[in-house]
């Protein structure tokens, strides 16, 4: 009677020790079934009892090409270097030459509108009470560069009240009192002014053209850098003309894990 405590906790000893044991082959069988995966079908093609494994080999995620084209949206060549690929540099640095080329043909186009306004400024006379103080900075002063005479055929009465009368300094006085519209006179002060006004007006324009290349260098980088992506991705999935998966394995009647190896041919 006294031995019969010692005979259970052997058993009980006995019972656990194949419980482990099962559970260690369960574990052995999970991690070491391979199996070749093709077009041709599925075939095993090891079983081993142990797995070694190269502590320099690292398993490579998969990048998101969603992720990619955000990122290049965002600030372009940001989501090819998400990849690794260098040619991202260029379009970061088609970004900053945009920029820069925008920033100094604004600046420039400014200066120059300033210069016409000025020429405007200092070569009109004003015939009675007036002054620039009311005139609008965009319509009057471009007006002023295409008209010479006193009369202000093209200006409403609103706009006249605003602008008083006024004339090119280098035109004769007399003319203001002319009736005869077909004399041809005109101020080299007016033209001076005139052709700073479309110069700015170019180099306005030219800069808007900068700055839609800006815009489509961000297009152009994104939907590039989702393509760089899948295509990374892809070189990946066939490295070593192999694709990598694990999956559960329901051939043999139970369910486990196996490594499987897949090959197009």
């Amino acid at each position: 009677m006294k031995r019969t405590p010692i005979i259970i906790i052997l058993i009980i000893l006995s019972i656990t020790s194949h419980i482990c044991l099962a559970s260690s082959d369960s574990h052995t069988t999970m991690l070491t079934n391979f199996y070749l995966e093709s077009n041709l079908g599925i075939r095993e093609v090891a079983k081993q009892t142990a797995v070694s494994t190269n502590p320099e080999i690292r398993l490579i995620n998969r990048k998101s090409p969603n992720e990619a084209f955000l990122y290049s949206l965002a600030i372009p060549g940001m989501g090819q270097l998400y990849t690794g690929a260098k040619h991202g540099y260029l379009y970061t640095a088609a970004e900053i030459g945009l920029f820069v080329t925008y920033f100094i043909l604004r600046n420039n186009a400014v200066n120059t509108r300033d210069d016409y306004r000025e020429v405007v400024r200092q070569n009109i006379i004003f015939i009675g009470p007036a002054s620039f103080d009311k005139w609008d900075l965009v319509e009057d002063f471009e007006h002023a560069t295409q008209y010479e005479n006193w009369n202000h055929v093209y200006d409403s009465e609103a706009t006249r009240n605003r602008t008083g009368k006024w004339y090119w300094k280098d035109l004769d006085p007399s003319l203001k009192d002319e009736k005869d519209t077909e004399i041809e006179f005109d101020s080299k002060y007016r033209l001076e002014a005139f052709d700073l006004r479309q110069k700015a007006n170019d180099t306005f324009q030219t800069a808007r053209t900068m700055l839609g290349l800006v815009i489509l260098n961000h297009i152009i980088s994104a939907v590039e850098a989702r393509i760089t992506t899948k295509r990374w991705n892809q070189r990946q999935k066939t490295l070593n003309g192999f694709e990598i998966d694990v999956q559960t394995d329901v051939t043999s009647g139970s369910v486990k894990s196996a490594l499987v190896l897949r090959k197009h041919f």
